[in-house]
């Protein structure tokens, strides 16, 4: 992983220290090359607030004269997160599509990184060579 740290860049409206998470890459990928992130749609936001006091990476803030959220940070997002929008109440919150996810876990080679990182905790040869080696874009049934 990244041994980056993310720097302290002010306090959200609510007096919460803000870092700048977008310094940290994605596994392996500038994380501002990744266009994931929320969008509110303020047509039928309710301006409850659940997505900016509930996100732990500061990606809202509050927009005190408008009285309600705004994506302040959105390479603070974790990519693959969506919890604002699963938790919203008016649904007001989206986020690029799953294909485009799965685009980037491919380009990324997420899938293979990620079972050398398990590897290191699970018994040995509990795998193939071809399950180690398998990737999701070499797969010709996707």
């Amino acid at each position: 992983m990244s041994n980056v740290e993310a720097p302290v860049i002010g306090k959200d409206a609510l007096g919460r220290p803000v870092k700048d998470l977008s310094v940290i890459p994605w596994w392996g990928v500038d994380r501002k090359e990744i266009e994931w992130y929320p969008k509110i749609n303020y047509d039928v936001c309710a301006g409850c607030g659940i997505c900016f006091v509930t996100c732990g990476r500061r990606v809202f803030d509050w927009d005190i004269e408008k009285e309600r959220p705004v994506v302040a940070r959105p390479y603070n997002c974790m990519v693959g997160c969506n919890t604002c929008a699963m938790i919203c109440p008016c649904d007001a919150i989206e986020f690029p599509s799953k294909e485009f996810l799965k685009k980037w876990v491919a380009k990324a080679h997420v899938t293979k990184k990620a079972f050398e990182i398990v590897d290191q905790i699970m018994p040995k040869n509990h795998l193939s060579e071809e399950e180690v080696t398998a990737t999701p874009e070499a797969d010709p049934k996707r």
